[in-house]
């Protein structure tokens, strides 16, 4: 049987430092439902502090974070 496909949206905070990528990420998020995921690029290394303690606080799970020549990928879901 077939799962439920979960929309994914995308946002690049690229280039932009501490605290703005988490203030516009938790406004993306604000915009979507249970279930549905958020991509993320990041370059400021501060997002790999930030971004899994917004999880925690947010009821939100991080899927995972890597680290790619300049920039950090990471993918978040809305509990």
């Amino acid at each position: 049987m077939f799962g439920i496909m979960n929309k994914v949206k995308n946002i690049d905070v690229s280039g932009y430092n501490c605290p703005i990528p988490i203030l516009k990420i938790k406004k993306v998020i604000k915009t979507l439902e249970k279930g549905e995921r958020l991509k993320i690029i990041a370059t400021d290394p501060m997002i790999k502090i930030d971004l899994p303690t917004f999880c925690h606080e947010s009821n939100c799970k991080l899927i995972y974070m890597k680290h790619s020549h300049e920039s950090i990928h990471s993918e978040i879901q809305v509990l």
